[in-house]
């Protein structure tokens, strides 16, 4: 942990509220591969969140297969709306 002077931290408060904020929804999957060694990369760091336990029980999957990133778009999306319908 390094403690980062106020003005600092402020700093990087606004700016990352200036990235997320621009953020949206995607609602397909992009076509264009992703290296490996980042998606293990990005694999790694989520691996590291912590949680109440610190027993980290994440799982994660990788998805290739076009058709599989498909029909998991479709559940996906079936299940957003059977949230926003109540259930």
């Amino acid at each position: 942990y390094q403690e980062l002077p106020v003005d600092l931290m402020r700093r990087n408060a606004l700016d990352f509220y200036e990235e997320i904020r621009r953020r949206h929804t995607v609602r397909d999957f992009d076509t264009r591969p992703v290296p490996r060694d980042i998606i293990e990369s990005c694999l790694l760091a989520a691996g590291t969140a912590p949680n109440g336990a610190n027993h980290q029980p994440w799982h994660f999957a990788v998805i290739g297969n076009p058709d599989i990133k498909r029909q998991i778009r479709i559940a996906a999306e079936e299940e957003e709306q059977a949230f926003y319908a109540g259930r």
